[in-house]
């Protein structure tokens, strides 16, 4: 599916950094320090939908995760114009978040409805009401099935590297409409794509599994307590330590992630969503392992072996870690670079 629908992977700035290893010399021995910078986040669905000229709007988001207690609704309205998308949430947690990372968002109250399982054929309907009043109804019907042929990495169009990928995905089927007040958008035919009368797809897409890596320019500060390290924003991770790996557990986000290390050295770092049958993963293979003051090659790894980007860090030495990312594929990431630091409070 065209990446487009994929901006709202700015919504990842306002993650929790979760990733490499290096351990610094104002570190005890038994802290692994993540480094700054990289930041993951997993959606269990997606749904999205272009917008046409009717509205102020280009394209419509909405993430949802209902691993919890009480599904997290999380809703964009990207601009026509350049500016920033408007979000809506119904969690207050997702509202600190975004407020964290400097986003335009309002917590209102949402209803929405729609199959546990997506298939052909099946009918999602959201409402709720702006900051102003202003009624927002949003009906996408899905067009095909749901499947791995929709998977894949989407280019997004960032000024950081930004990865994300889908597990599966389906296209909108006709009915796909967004309104907000008095004016209606209904989604269009997907001429690129469309074979009639045999195959119309609409413009609209829903994806299950969305995985998003995000490799940003920050400087961030940790402590280190008992089993556990919280940043200058007040965030917390568990820690689960062995002699050869480290598990940080990122509570309120559902996920954690896991590295193999040795000897100061990183060898791989996997992220996991919790409560998600199966095995879902994203993963950095670094090679040779990446170790304080040195450089290596990495490859971000979906599951077992689907390579989906490839490239090197450099992470320099000291009470302040510096690491530098760039990338030789895929193409869209190949002109983009971050560099982050991360310490350790005394």
């Amino acid at each position: 599916m065209p990446g487009k629908a994929l901006l709202i992977a700015t919504s990842v700035l306002a993650m929790l950094p979760l990733a490499l290893a290096a351990q610094t010399s104002a570190a005890p021995p038994a802290t692994t320090l993540p480094l700054a910078g990289v930041y993951y986040r997993y959606w269990p669905e997606q749904i999205v939908q272009w917008v046409g000229p009717e509205l102020p709007y280009s394209m419509i988001v909405l993430n949802l995760d209902d691993r919890g207690k009480q599904p997290v609704y999380d809703v964009q309205l990207i601009p026509r114009a350049e500016g920033k998308p408007v979000r809506y949430t119904n969690s207050a947690e997702e509202l600190a978040l975004d407020q964290k990372a400097g986003f335009d968002v309002h917590q209102v109250p949402m209803q929405f409805d729609g199959p546990a399982d997506p298939s052909n054929g099946a009918q999602y309907m959201l409402r709720f009401n702006t900051e102003k009043g202003t009624p927002v109804v949003w009906q996408f019907v899905l067009g095909t099935d749901v499947s791995e042929q929709g998977s894949g990495l989407s280019p997004v169009p960032a000024p950081i590297p930004v990865l994300m990928y889908r597990e599966q995905g389906g296209l909108a089927g006709e009915g796909t409409a967004l309104q907000i007040g008095g004016v209606t958008s209904t989604a269009d035919v997907w001429k690129e794509i469309a074979q009639p009368p045999y195959f119309v797809p609409y413009r609209g897409a829903l994806s299950t599994g969305v995985h998003i890596l995000t490799f940003a320019p920050v400087s961030v500060s940790w402590k280190s307590g008992a089993q556990s390290l919280t940043d200058s924003t007040g965030r917390a991770l568990s820690l689960t330590t062995s002699a050869d790996s480290t598990t940080m557990t990122d509570q309120a986000l559902g996920f954690s992630a896991a590295y193999a290390t040795a000897g100061g050295a990183v060898s791989r770092v996997t992220f996991s969503p919790s409560g998600v049958r199966g095995s879902h993963t994203i993963s950095l293979e670094f090679t040779p392992a990446l170790a304080p003051g040195s450089q290596s090659s990495f490859d971000v790894i979906i599951g077992r072996k689907t390579k989906i980007a490839a490239g090197s860090v450099q992470v320099s030495a000291g009470p302040t870690v510096t690491e530098s990312w760039t990338f030789t594929s895929p193409d869209a990431l190949k002109n983009l670079s971050a560099k982050a630091t991360a310490s350790l409070q005394p």
